[in-house]
């Protein structure tokens, strides 16, 4: 997130006074096609161009036109009730953590099986709101607390925060879910500038406030992090992103003049180290940190990122970090990790540099059946893509892929893969918004609300721009930071929640997903509610694909662990095999498009409804 001053082509102004300088976002928002690209899927799997893809007409594609004027994206989050805005706590001093919150979660809290959200605050804090520690004290100003909204169907959604453990006021960043005591329902633990929050649920979402005797207290700026089953023992362990050792008192003064003050580079400060926490199944957690040879490395970390890359069938970690090196923390299966991440040449970029990285993914682009890497960036430098190339190692193909480029017009946070149309590929969203206010006064032709971008998959893993009009959040810009997927409406297919710094998120129906679908939700062992790490191959006449139960991602947030399996023209999945964590495989097939299947730990119960009609 190092602090460039770069040129970004203006785009038309928000003109909904919900925030930004006013000035408008960075280009870049429509149509830049990526026609002639290198193929980044020349060993892919797909088969011949016309079959098994998506239904003729129906679909937006990477250098295609839109189909018409109407939003495929539309904003919905007044219709929906949720109406929070992000307070990011901005008083002039250019304290850091103003700029980088806040995170969001999409998951069923209230077991009901209808995706609920959590939107995390960052506060609004005066000096003697800070306590002797110099971090921020509980009982910040009223209003300016977490929010939880329950999903009620039909897009509508109840604010339930009053009681329910969540309102409570900090500066929070990122979060992660996960049913860390195997009750069948999800917990929460909440990342902060101060006190980090570890809440247990009681199946209803009311959640009870378990820091100290879980072991996960922690008074560090932690921005973030993951649960994963990283022993193989069958309960969720605890992946902590640190991030900068930033004392309140003695902020330094930085800009190009006294009167034109910037948040500061964050050479700044030192980094703090990561540290895995192990689930001793007792409801407390103990520190792996060492095995996984974390102290000392001082990241300076912005995401993590959980896929089996090198298909040995336990969960990888990536970390992206904030102009210091990456880290790939390769698994050995027993809450041992090894660092590989120079060997396997994602520590940097394809020029040999460090970036300042923010969000990052895994998921296959282009069909081969492994985890590509997309990591987002800082504006003036590309978002960078590193295809796997199956024996460990990874090429940066970001120019060639078309999913880099255009990059160079914004500052990148929060990036999520998803099939969004339903056609049997990754498409990649991107949340944009600067970190200073005032960007626009320094540099000017650099904005601070930018516009997101969404690179559609041609299904060989090549890119372009999807156009402006398709969604508001692709043409008005706001201060972008995280994005989460889930399904919201129940339709079977992922609908957006984008957090935006100081403004209103965009919550982002998905429109464009006119294919056929299923949907699956993998139980995890010993009654624990999901499967992280599992792993899917589907089957499509002569064509397979990859996806797996998702563990972290994006920037902040944590979205929903069903997996959407795009069919497009296919009426049936022939076969769907599942790897479990620990290895067992089961086969199931063939599958009917249109229906949600929940699927028990091993793959030995299957039930089945029928996917909700689209709610537009």
């Amino acid at each position: 997130m190092a602090v460039l001053l770069g040129v970004v082509t203006a785009c038309a102004d928000d003109g909904g006074g919900d925030g930004g300088d006013g000035a408008g976002g960075a280009g870049g928002a429509g149509g830049a096609g990526a026609a002639g690209a290198a193929d980044l899927g020349a060993r892919g799997k797909h088969a011949p161009a016309g079959s098994g893809g998506a239904a003729s007409g129906s679909h937006v594609h990477a250098g295609e036109p839109a189909s018409g004027p109407a939003q495929l994206l539309p904003d919905v989050a007044s219709a929906a009730g949720i109406d929070m805005r992000h307070e990011r706590g901005a008083a002039g001093d250019k304290h850091l953590f103003e700029t980088m919150g806040s995170g969001a979660a999409l998951s069923d809290l209230d077991g009901d099986g209808r995706v609920d959200l959590v939107l995390l605050q960052s506060g609004s804090l005066a000096p003697e709101q800070f306590d002797a520690d110099q971090l921020p004290a509980r009982g910040h100003r009223a209003g300016a607390t977490n929010r939880l909204y329950l999903n009620r169907g039909g897009l509508r959604f109840d604010e339930r925060t009053a009681g329910s453990g969540l309102d409570r006021a900090g500066t929070f960043m990122g979060l992660a879910v996960g049913d860390v005591d195997a009750d069948g329902d999800r917990d929460l633990w909440l990342a902060a500038y101060g006190d980090d929050l570890a809440l247990r649920n009681d199946g209803a979402a009311r959640f009870e406030d378990v820091s100290v005797p879980s072991g996960l207290a922690d008074r560090r700026w932690n921005i973030g992090g993951a649960f994963l089953d990283a022993d193989l023992d069958g309960d969720l362990d605890l992946y902590v992103v640190g991030y900068l050792d930033v004392p309140l008192s003695g902020n330094p003064i930085c800009g190009p003049a006294p009167d034109q003050r910037t948040y500061c580079h964050v050479d700044s400060w030192a980094g703090l180290d990561d540290r895995l926490l192990l689930n001793d199944g007792g409801g407390r957690f103990v520190d792996g940190s060492a095995a996984a040879s974390l102290p000392g490395t001082g990241g300076k970390g912005l995401a993590v990122v959980g896929g089996d890359f090198d298909d040995d069938g336990d969960t990888d970690l990536f970390v992206a970090n904030d102009s210091s090196p990456n880290m790939l923390l390769r698994n050995e299966g027993d809450g041992r990790f090894v660092q590989v991440g120079r060997m396997s040449s994602v520590d940097l970029n394809g020029d040999g540099r460090t970036e300042a990285c923010m969000g990052a993914d895994f998921g296959d682009l282009d069909g081969d059946l492994d985890l590509d890497l997309y990591v987002v960036n800082f504006e003036q430098e590309t978002n960078t893509l590193y295809r796997n190339d199956g024996r460990g190692f990874f090429t940066d193909v970001s120019t060639s892929s078309g999913a880099g480029v255009p990059s160079t017009r914004v500052l990148g946070f929060g990036t999520l893969f998803a099939d969004l149309d339903v056609d049997g590929d990754l498409d990649i969203y991107v949340a944009n918004g600067h970190i200073d206010d005032n960007i626009g006064e320094i540099s000017p032709g650099s904005r601070y609300a930018q516009v997101d971008h969404l690179y559609l998959n041609d299904g060989r893993g090549r890119f372009a721009l999807a156009p402006a009009e398709l969604s508001p959040s692709l043409s008005q810009p706001r201060v972008g930071r995280g994005v989460v997927t889930g399904d919201l409406d129940g339709d079977g297919d992922d609908d957006l929640v984008v957090t935006n710094n100081g403004q209103r998120p965009w919550v982002l129906r998905n429109d464009l997903a006119t294919g056929n679908r299923i949907t699956l939700r993998l139980a995890g062992p010993d009654g624990r509610a999901d499967a992280e790490g599992a792993r899917v191959l589907v089957t499509l006449g002569e064509r397979t694909f990859m996806r797996e139960v998702r563990v972290g991602g994006s920037y902040l947030c944590s979205r929903d662990t069903e997996v959407v399996l795009g069919l497009g023209a296919a009426d049936v999945a022939e076969q769907v095999q599942i790897r479990w964590p620990g290895g067992a495989v089961s086969t199931h097939g063939p599958l009917q498009a249109g229906r949600r299947y929940s699927i028990t730990f091993g793959g030995e119960q299957v039930s089945e409804q029928a996917l909700a009609p689209p709610s537009r």
